[in-house]
């Protein structure tokens, strides 16, 4: 969130930039008429200073402003000379070569001002995108780790329980409900060994909120608890210890944990009233920080992605919810994404072969595997890769299908198809042409 608070102070607020501009101009007519009345524009200096004003104008605001604000000195010009205030002709140089430069400078500027915000855009994406990948491997290492000493006692990975909770999220639209979220605090029972604790949504007014889910006796709300204000100010897990709260502090929760997205927002808020002394440990809480910001982030992109989820619900959440936010940047800044598709014929291999292409991903690829009738569909989702990167993409798929399994992509019954992001058609759009055509195919 702080990255993206951040790139739209790029773009200043309207009354600030219009009024600066206005203000500015004018002052700087009124200050030239003031010492030097009988050529406040300065026509017949050495150099004219006034269009100073228009030139900083245009550095810092663009081409708008400083259209208005050189309009506004030619107009005052114009107006001094027809009102006899200034005893000379009009200076169609003077005017015309200022025009010129205010324009020059506010073109500068409106070009790096959008160079500035298409690489302020791709920062916060990337950001965000890292902030899910470190989220998720460090979700693999806790859950193979615990795999290892649980795998009699507690036969359920941390894999197969948040496949679950996506599950219910895509079910239910992300909404923060009574059923995924109750689903999510057995979760955290299970792997951090709650005794009572509750979630409440992030209260926004002077009433007490209503828990979305409890544990045990559950914990109440109280606002002015000291552990609850840190953990809302800071959006970190906060937990009590005998060296943290001062003499004069007492604290009714063991642990108040945000539930934050990877873009800083927070949704909700986990309150530890009672838990095991043992379990109260780095671990622990490592584990329950992590399944927050997992559960964060998916309730926060299926609420993003909501219409293409009620249409696909077996559409992965973030892949609908990247796929939303790449086409904005396509409508805002012009970012070229890509989609593919890869149909494989139903036969004996089917399955190995789309479990093959499906590990042959990069990375930042988003994969959807669908099976639709007489045949499996993979969708993969490239961010900012045009037709240079998607023909990259087709070659090593046609070399991974000849070398592992003898197939010819294009033939044998595996088809292909690619779509660029377009503004022109949304989303859900995009992605029913895509479908709907490759399969009719």
């Amino acid at each position: 969130m702080k990255l993206r608070d951040h790139l739209y102070k790029i773009e200043h607020n309207a009354f600030e930039k219009w009024g600066e501009c206005i203000v500015f101009t004018v002052g700087a007519i009124g200050l030239g008429y003031l010492f030097r009345p009988e050529d406040p524009l300065m026509i017949t200096g050495h150099f004219p200073w006034t269009w100073f004003v228009s030139v900083l104008i245009a550095l810092r605001y663009g081409l708008a402003p400083a259209l208005v604000s050189a309009g506004l000195i030619t107009l005052s010009l114009f107006a001094f000379i027809q009102t006899g205030l200034v005893n000379h002709h009009f200076p169609i140089e003077y005017a015309l070569g200022g025009i010129i430069l205010t324009l020059v400078c506010g073109q500068f500027s409106s070009v790096w001002i959008g160079r500035m915000r298409r690489a302020n855009l791709l920062s916060a994406h990337a950001g965000e995108r890292f902030e899910q990948i470190s989220r998720a491997y460090f979700m693999v290492r806790l859950s193979h780790d615990r795999l290892e000493q649980n795998l009699i006692s507690k036969p359920v990975t941390l894999r197969e329980a948040i496949s679950e909770i996506r599950t219910l999220l895509g079910e239910n639209g992300g909404k923060q409900n009574s059923e995924p979220v109750q689903g999510f605090m057995s979760i955290l029972v299970h792997y951090c060994s709650l005794d009572s604790a509750a979630i409440y949504p992030v209260a926004t007014g002077s009433g007490v909120p209503k828990p979305y889910a409890t544990c045990g006796k559950g914990a109440p709300w109280i606002a002015d608890d000291p552990l609850l204000e840190a953990a809302l100010e800071t959006g970190n897990t906060t937990y009590q210890t005998v060296n943290r709260l001062k003499d004069n502090q007492a604290s009714n929760y063991l642990v108040a944990a945000p539930l934050t997205t990877s873009s800083g927002k927070q949704l909700a808020v986990l309150l530890v009233q009672d838990m095991p002394f043992l379990a109260l440990q780095r671990e622990t809480l490592q584990i329950m920080g992590v399944l927050l910001a997992y559960f964060a982030d998916h309730v926060h992109a299926a609420r993003s992605a909501a219409e293409i989820l009620s249409p696909h619900p077996d559409c992965p959440i973030m892949f609908a919810a990247e796929l939303i936010k790449l086409w904005r940047l396509k409508r805002d800044l012009d970012i070229v994404s890509s989609l593919a598709m890869i149909r494989i014929g139903r036969c004996d291999r089917m399955e190995e072969i789309v479990n093959a292409l499906e590990r042959q991903q990069r990375g930042l690829d988003h994969v959807w595997k669908r099976h639709v009738p007489e045949a499996a569909q993979l969708v993969t989702l490239m961010p900012f890769a045009g037709p240079a990167a998607v023909e990259g993409f087709l070659a090593r798929t046609g070399e991974t299908l000849k070398k592992n399994f003898g197939v010819v992509l294009g033939k044998d019954d595996v088809t292909w198809r690619t779509e660029a992001l377009s503004s022109s058609l949304s989303p859900l759009g995009l992605i029913e042409r895509l479908v709907e055509e490759q399969r009719r195919e």
